[in-house]
Parts: C-alpha cells; structure tokens; sequence
C-alpha cells in the first residue's frame, strides 16, 4: 500500500488506505485509522538493508465489530 526509504518522505498510501493510513517513520509502524473487518488479514512488510537483502514479514490483523 505504500513505499517508504529511510532518507525520503513516505509516499502515500493508495487504494483502500488512501486517505485512512499514516506511516511513522520514526517507529516503523503503520496506522490506520476508521478500520472496519473489511481490513482483516494478513499484511505484509518488505525491509531492505543496505546491502539488498530483503526481510519480509507477514502479520495477521483481526478486527471485530463495525
């Protein structure tokens, strides 16, 4: 949903994000705000270090209720 470098601003999220996700930097982390259970899932992360290599990292994300 979106591309972030350590060095430039976080493009912005597209999709069924746009307009409801923010990404910190700072902490690595994703916020997403005005969720429903249509953004239930598994998510993915890619971090890519200075050399090329690749750590991907998937996580499940369950919410209940509206």
């Amino acid at each position: 949903i979106l591309m972030a470098e350590k060095s430039k601003v976080a493009s912005p999220p597209t999709g069924l994000f746009s307009g409801r996700a923010v990404f910190q930097q700072e902490t690595l982390s994703l916020q997403i705000s005005r969720v429903s259970t249509a953004d239930s899932g598994v998510y993915r992360a890619e971090f890519e270090d200075t050399s090329g290599a690749v750590t991907v990292l998937c996580f499940r994300v369950s919410v209940w209720g509206e």
